[in-house]
Parts: C-alpha cells; sequence; structure tokens
C-alpha cells in the first residue's frame, strides 16, 4: 500500500502539502491540488483513517440518532447533513434507537465520534450524555448548556392558519398530537394554538386536544389512532392540526374510515411539507421549510465547533417556517 511520503515524492511536494489537499484546505493552489490528486490516482493511495483519528484526536465521523426511520422528514434533513459533512471530509452514520436502544447508545459511545445530532422526542440518559461530554463530542439537540439547539419557530405559519380558518367560519378546532402535554405546550405549534384559540373565537374544551405519546408506534398509527379517540368523545369539530404530515395521513384515513370527508366535513392541516402530501387526494395543508438548507446549516455549525471548539460558541440554530395552503383546508359546511 502506498503512503503518504510516496505521494508526496511523487508530486514533488512535502508530505504537509499532501495532508492539506486530503482535509481541504483552502489556501492550497489549484494547481498543487492536481499534482497531488493526479499522484494518489497513479499510486492508487488510500487514506488510513485510522491513523490519522489517532494522530489528530478526530474521528471526522457525524452520528444522526433518530427513532422513526421511516418519516420522510428526517431524511430530508440528514441528506443535507450529509452532503454538507462529505465536502468537508466527514463521514456521517443513521443510528436507528428503537427497542434496542441501550444496546445502540453503547455502540454510539464506542465509536468516538466527533459530533452527534439528536432527533429523538424521547429523553436520553444522564449517563449516555455524560459519556459524550467527557469524550468532548460536539452534541445538537440536548441539553442548551452543552449542545447546539435547532429551533423550529412555527408561531406565525400557526397564526396564519388561525386566521384562516376563522376567516373560513371554523369554531371547532381539533389538535392530535403525537407528544406529551408539557411538550405539546412548550412546542411552538401547541403552545400557540392554546395561548391564542380563544382570541380566533375556536373553542376552549380541551377534550379537543389528544395526546398520545407511545414511542412504538409510528406517526400514522399515532394520527389514526387519535382519530379514532377523538370520534369516540363525540366532540363537534370542523378542523384539526396534526403534530406532523404523516399522522395527518393517518388522521385523514380514520376520517374517510368514520364516513367523513376531508375538507368536506374536517379540515386538516399537518406539519412538516413532505412532498408526498402534495400527491394526496385533497393535497395536504402543511408548514414547510427548507429541510436541505436546515440540514446544511446544521452540518455546518456542527463541523465549525468540532474544528474551532472555543471560537464557536453553543447557540440556537432559527428555522423559519411557512405555512402552505393546498386542497385539505376549506369553509365548513353550513
Amino acid at each position: 500500500m502506498a503512503t503518504r511520503t510516496e505521494v508526496a515524492k511523487l508530486a514533488g511536494v512535502s508530505v504537509g502539502t499532501v495532508s492539506n489537499v486530503m482535509n481541504n484546505k483552502s489556501f492550497v493552489k489549484e494547481s498543487t491540488v492536481e499534482k497531488v490528486r493526479r499522484a494518489m490516482a497513479e499510486l492508487n493511495y488510500v487514506p488510513d483513517y485510522n491513523a490519522k483519528s489517532l494522530a489528530s484526536g478526530k474521528s471526522n465521523h457525524i452520528g444522526i440518532a433518530v427513532y422513526e426511520m421511516t418519516n420522510p422528514y428526517h431524511a430530508e434533513i440528514i441528506q443535507g447533513i450529509e452532503e454538507y459533512a462529505a465536502e468537508h471530509g466527514y463521514i456521517t452514520t443513521v443510528f436507528m434507537l428503537d427497542n434496542t436502544r441501550d444496546k445502540k447508545l453503547d455502540e454510539i459511545c464506542k465509536r468516538r465520534l466527533d459530533g452527534l445530532v439528536n432527533f429523538m422526542s424521547n429523553e436520553l440518559p444522564s449517563d449516555f450524555i455524560g459519556i459524550l461530554t467527557r469524550q468532548n463530542v460536539s452534541l445538537v439537540n440536548f441539553a442548551p448548556e452543552n449542545s447546539f439547539i435547532v429551533m423550529n419557530d412555527y408561531t406565525g405559519a400557526m397564526e396564519e392558519y388561525m386566521r384562516i380558518l376563522r376567516d373560513l367560519g371554523h369554531k371547532n378546532v381539533a389538535y392530535l398530537s403525537t407528544t406529551d402535554p408539557t411538550r405539546f405546550s412548550v412546542d411552538t405549534r401547541g403552545g400557540t394554538f392554546l395561548a391564542r384559540r380563544k382570541e380566533y373565537g375556536f373553542s376552549t374544551d380541551d377534550d379537543l386536544i389528544v395526546y398520545n405519546y407511545n414511542y412504538e408506534l409510528k406517526s400514522e398509527e399515532i394520527g389514526y389512532k387519535n382519530i379514532k379517540q377523538l370520534l369516540a368523545r363525540g366532540k363537534k369539530f370542523t378542523a384539526l392540526f396534526a403534530t406532523n404530515d404523516l399522522s395527518a395521513f393517518g388522521a385523514m384515513r380514520g376520517l374517510h374510515e368514520a364516513g367523513l370527508s376531508c375538507p368536506g366535513d374536517v379540515s386538516v392541516i399537518g406539519c412538516d411539507g413532505l412532498s408526498l402530501g402534495r400527491y394526496m387526494v385533497p393535497s395536504l395543508s402543511t408548514i414547510s421549510f427548507d429541510k436541505r438548507a436546515c440540514g446544511e446549516m446544521i452540518a455546518g455549525a456542527l463541523i465549525n465547533h468540532i474544528e474551532n471548539p472555543s471560537a464557536a460558541p453553543y447557540t440556537v440554530l432559527p428555522v423559519k417556517t411557512s405555512a402552505v395552503l393546498n386542497e385539505s383546508v376549506s369553509a365548513p359546511k353550513q
């Protein structure tokens, strides 16, 4: 196997220059980069990243923890993370923390990651977070004091939809939540709904809110169960919000089985802006944002912190959202 020294000799540069090219350093002349690349190709040089990791104390490896691998929402953000990371010399691994979570948490710690992005909605053990902190892993979406926090601000989009529903004549508006009451109230979706529903002329009957935080179920299954539970309560409602698009799809299925049409009998609003929603019948009204750009922003902040830990303090990464009105919302029947 060829060595870095042999590459440097063939290219007529120093070993340090070869390292700078491999690390995508911007200050290396393009002509020098081309010479080094040609030498690497001619010698079939394959970098030894294990040796590099031992020498630098960095693995150039970012982990992503998810629970619901089937949700396209995460896939689109992860695509942005992976593309940005790859361009900057990092690899990414997605860890699905399902019913074998404890074993996988141990494996994550063994990987000696440089960074870990958390898309889990349930809490992770404090001893696990403690190990990551001691390993100097840069974190996203853990406790604010030791990680970046990605903050999707749904307030404006929620208020826009509440105005739309009010102007269309809706009075009894439900909410199907995939979280518990505490998380629902602090999330800008649920918090805005609770704080503003009276102002917009909606019913304040809390029985119009259904909570289901069973992490063993997929979002669409939760939406389906939630609408069944809401219908069983016998409450009148002409519109509903769902925590995400998948749970909205499940709710729409439940409405159909109950002989109710969307939006004729019940208007439905999801959240996430999944492209799949545009092809539903009716197309789903939703709250959306640029998920690939969000992934790039996460990766950029994370890699900057990995490479400059003292110069990049942890902070909030704000994400703007917007209301995307489609066919699943209309005026209520008179």
